[in-house]
Formats: structure tokens, sequence, C-alpha cells
């Protein structure tokens, strides 16, 4: 018994649960990419022997074939509707082929996938003699008009279907600039180029059945050529379509970590300037579980998508750091810097990690060199200082203290930036002590 269909048949169950959440919160083209993704794996599962096996034998012969074909022609259907979104939503005055193709075949991609699968359960119903159970569909009904008009239309559908979607892909590999999404869109462009052989393929060997009864020996040879396609094209594609949503997955996971880093920093920011956050930092009463626990919950919340959550993080840290220069001595950065360049000058971070490269806007200007890193710690060791400043009372001044930031200015060099800056928060209890001068010292 073969394991193909049940690996394949698992690789797209694992890949509907994957991406369920399109299906619920997802465009139009993520719906139809999860709907593909789930008729395609009812089509493998039901070609598993054992499946196979049941449905053949439930009183209807060949019902396994009927199903299989109409689930067929809505995962490809959904599959063109994917494609033809992706390709056919540029602007109404575009003039480029592929979006003329795509416009083009949407407006009769629905209409043709109904007719076709509703003819294919007429013909089933009424044109081909299942009186007899078959092992194989087209050999058992061989020489049939009615199982030639049948398969035909199922291959012609699937030629003319996976002939747009590779001709959409394969010229996407053109125009892309990433050679990850070139990667990706080759391997899907090659699925839909072996769905066409695989279509042409059977196509001749239903005419070729219906001519000449086939010998047993070229009913194997081409089942076995056949099935040899089917079963390469589909994790082609699935693997394709994979590429750029584990990117999308490494995407978020750098986003997850950056916000654990930056927790403590914002999360003292948000306690003592709270007027400039917009969504407060839980404070459970847990004792030693409390700081863990609040990490979680705020990392994790549900209520905003990770990257917009990141974006805020970085914002309400600045502004509550602008709120904190009045609170500052006006000599205070000059002096964290001082206590930067004796303490850190050997350019590295207090933990010895450098969380530089683990955002996706990629690593903060010029590096983790030693300059950097001792502006990222004096950076801290003032933000440190002032919240000391703030937290004990201190009057706020009529003029901002002296503040400047080595960060780049834009927020993809922001992010890997307050990371740095937020290693060395952590650790900057010793210069607090040094550099938080006496009250009347840090009167304006």
């Amino acid at each position: 018994m073969s394991v193909a269909p049940y690996v394949v048949a698992l690789l797209f169950w694992a890949g509907a649960f994957w991406r369920m959440s399109s299906a619920l919160w997802g465009d139009h083209r993520r719906r139809a990419l999860w709907g593909m993704v789930v008729a395609f794996a009812a089509v493998w599962t039901l070609k598993t022997p054992l499946v196979d096996h049941g449905m053949d034998h439930s009183g209807i012969n060949d019902l396994s074939s009927v199903v299989k074909h109409v689930l067929a022609i809505g995962g490809i259907y959904s599959l063109l509707s994917y494609v033809l979104a992706m390709y056919g939503s540029q602007d109404a005055s575009s003039d480029e082929r592929y979006v003329r193709v795509s416009r083009a075949v949407s407006r009769v991609a629905l209409k043709t996938s109904v007719a076709t699968a509703a003819v294919l359960v007429l013909l089933f119903a009424f044109a081909i003699d299942r009186s007899e159970p078959t092992e194989h569909f087209v050999t058992g009904h061989a020489g049939e008009l009615g199982m030639t008009a049948y398969m035909t239309l199922v291959y012609l559908y699937m030629a003319g279907a996976s002939a747009v979607a590779a001709y959409q892909w394969g010229s996407a590999v053109r125009r892309t600039t990433s050679g990850l999404m070139r990667v990706a869109l080759g391997l899907m462009c090659a699925s839909m180029g072996l769905a066409v052989l695989y279509a042409l393929l059977r196509t001749a060997y239903v005419f070729y059945a219906t001519a000449v009864v086939p010998t047993d020996r070229v009913a194997e040879l081409q089942e076995n050529i056949t099935e040899s396609l089917s079963t390469a094209l589909f994790p082609l594609l699935l693997l394709g379509l994979s590429v750029p949503a584990a990117r999308t997955l490494v995407d978020r996971v750098r986003a997850f970590t950056a916000l654990s880093r930056l927790w403590p920093l914002w999360r003292d920011l948000a306690v003592a300037v709270p007027e400039k956050i917009m969504v407060k930092p839980v404070r459970t009463k847990l004792g030693p579980l409390s700081g863990p626990v609040d990490r979680i919950r705020d990392v994790f919340r549900p209520d905003q998508p990770v990257h917009d959550r990141l974006a805020r993080y970085v914002t309400e840290i600045r502004d509550a750091i602008a709120d904190l220069q009045y609170y500052a001595p006006a000599d205070l950065f000059d002096r964290a810097e001082r206590y930067a360049q004796l303490h850190t000058a050997d350019g590295n971070s207090p933990n010895g990690n450098s969380p530089n490269g683990n955002f996706p806007g990629g690593n903060s200007p010029g590096g983790n060199s030693p300059d950097r890193n001792t502006a990222a710690a004096a950076e801290a060791y003032w933000t440190k200082a002032a919240l000391t400043h703030k937290a004990r009372g201190d009057a706020p001044g009529r003029i901002p203290a002296p503040f400047t930031s080595a960060s780049g200015g834009d927020y993809d060099s922001e992010v890997p930036w307050l990371q740095q800056v937020a290693a060395h928060y952590r650790d900057a209890g010793a210069a607090v002590r040094e550099l938080v001068t006496d009250p009347q010292e840090a009167a304006v």
C-alpha cells in the first residue's frame, strides 16, 4: 500500500490548520488560498487507499471519483481566485498584459467552474455505466463516450486554470526583486507546469482508452507516470505557497522577541508617564510571578497586531523620554556619556548578547561598534536616572534637559537600537547610584 497519498494529505491538512486564521480574519485572497488548501487536503484524503475503498463500497460505484473531481474543481477555482486577485487588482488604467489576462479570466472563472462541476455530476449520473465497480475509473470505463466526455472536461478545466496560474507566477518571477520570492514563485510556477503536463497526458490516455482497450501494462505505465506527476506537483505548490508564510512567521517571531526585550524599558516608562501610554501595562499582584505574568500578557495580548504593538512601544518610549527631559538635570546626559565611556568601552552589551538584526527592518546603522554601544549605554543610563529623579518627586524644570539619541531616527533603525538601549537599561543600577544628584542640585 502506497504511503504517498497519506503523506501529501497530511501536509495539506497541516497547511490548512496553519492558515486557518486566514479564513477567519483574512481578506478575500487569503480565504481563497485557505479554501484551495482545504479542498486539496480533502482530495488527497479521498485518494488514500483506505478512504477510497470505503467510498467505492458505499453502495454507489465510483463515488470517490466524482467527489474527488468536484472537490478538485473547487480547489482549482479557489487557487485561480487567489492568483487572479493577486495580479488583477492594479489600477484600472493599467495596460500590463498580466493584468488584462487576470481581468479577462476573472469574468468567466466562477461561471465556468460551477458549470463544469454541474456537467460532471450529470455525466456521472446519466452517461457512465456504473453497474459494476471498477478499480481505476478511466480504465474501468474504457471505450465509453460518457467517460471520454467526463474526463476530457476535467482535464481541460485543470489544464486551462493551471496554464493561467503558471503564466501569472512565471511573469511575476521576472518582476520581483526578492530572491526568496523568486524561489517561491518559481516553485509554484513549476507545480502548475506539471499540472498542465499531467492534464495533457491524462487527456491523451482518455482518448487512447476510448479508441483501443488498453492493456494492463499500458494502463499501469500511464498510472505510474501521471500519479508521480500528481504526487510531485502538490508538494511543490504547497512548499511555494508556504515560503511567504514562513517569512511572515519569522517576522512575527522577531517582532515578539523585540517586544519582549523592550518590555522592561517600556513598562517602567509607562508607569512613570501614564498619560503618554495608549494601552496601560498589565499590573497583577502575584508576588514574584507578577513580572513574568505581566510580561507575557503585555507582549502577547490579542487586541492588537504584533507589528502595530511594536510600533506603539517605540512611539510611547520616545514620548515618555521627551517628558522625562523636564525632570532630568541639565548636565545628566553629559555625565551619563562619560560614565558609559568608562564602563562600556569594550562595545559589549552587559549580558553579552547583541540585539541587532533581530527585527525584519535590518540591523541598526553602524552595527554594534564600541562607539554605538557606548551611546546606547549612555541613553539607557540617562533614562534610568531621569526616571529616578521623577519617581522621587523632583519638580519639573521649565525647559527640557539636553538629550540626543544615535538611533538613526527612522522606525527600522529605532527597533534594534532601542533593544540595545533596553539591554543596558536592565543593568543600569550602578550607573544610577552615581548619576542621580542631590535634590537641590537637580533643580533647574
